[in-house]
């Protein structure tokens, strides 16, 4: 048996475990975001909530959070549907993208560690053998991201995560271009060696150039 301190302290670690709704609304980003469900997809309330076998109250829940991550929108009279990206929006994205970025980086490499950028190393060694075009993309992102994962502004993350995570999804529609796989790994060579040496002056227009490059071609896909 438990004595009340005991139970206390069982309870408390089981209110940080992720909700039904937050466990929901994750597998459905997921989805999202890999273009398993397309955009435009309509979403019943009533038979996504049987087939899932959750309460609508949980389901709705679930919902909103993706409503407030962007991926879904309203339709209609209280209808949602999966959210389609537009020209404009990949557009944004790139730009939001460089913007963060530019200047995240920098921040980052400053407090960075000699883990960070072991990890940096390997995820460019991965690239370099990559299966397919796929898993080249996701390993690209997975670079961006470890960059930026030292930054200590956190809402700067936060942001960046946001933006980041719309841009995965892009890819995955195959409605923003990725770049070519030679050039993107000369370029994230050099971006790494400027960051690990925390040389600022050299890494921001590196990162700045190699972003707006997507940027030029996201407008003219």
């Amino acid at each position: 048996m438990l004595d009340f301190s005991d139970a206390a302290g069982a309870i408390r670690l089981s209110l940080h475990l992720p909700s039904l709704a937050e466990r929901v609304a994750a597998r459905i980003e997921e989805l999202i975001l890999d273009g398993q469900i397309r955009p435009g997809a309509r979403i019943i309330e009533e038979s996504l909530s049987r087939d899932l076998g959750i309460s609508r109250a949980s389901l709705r829940e679930a919902l909103f959070a993706l409503e407030s991550a962007g991926l879904i929108a309203r339709e209609g009279r209280g209808g949602r549907v999966i959210r389609t990206l537009t020209h404009e929006d990949i557009v944004e994205l790139y730009e939001l993208w460089t913007i963060l970025e530019t200047e995240g980086a920098v921040m980052a490499c400053q407090s960075s560690s000699p883990a960070d950028h072991a990890r940096i190393a390997g995820i460019i060694t991965s690239m370099d053998t990559a299966a397919d075009r796929t898993a080249y993309h996701r390993l690209n992102l997975e670079f961006h991201r470890a960059m930026m994962a030292p930054c200590r502004n956190r809402r700067l993350v936060e942001a960046y995560d946001f933006c980041l995570k719309q841009v995965r999804w892009a890819w995955a529609l195959a409605i923003a271009k990725a770049g070519d796989p030679a050039a993107s790994q000369r370029e994230h060579r050099a971006i790494a060696e400027a960051y690990v040496a925390r040389d600022a002056d050299r890494l921001r227009p590196l990162v700045h150039d190699h972003l707006s490059a997507g940027a030029v071609r996201a407008g003219g896909f």
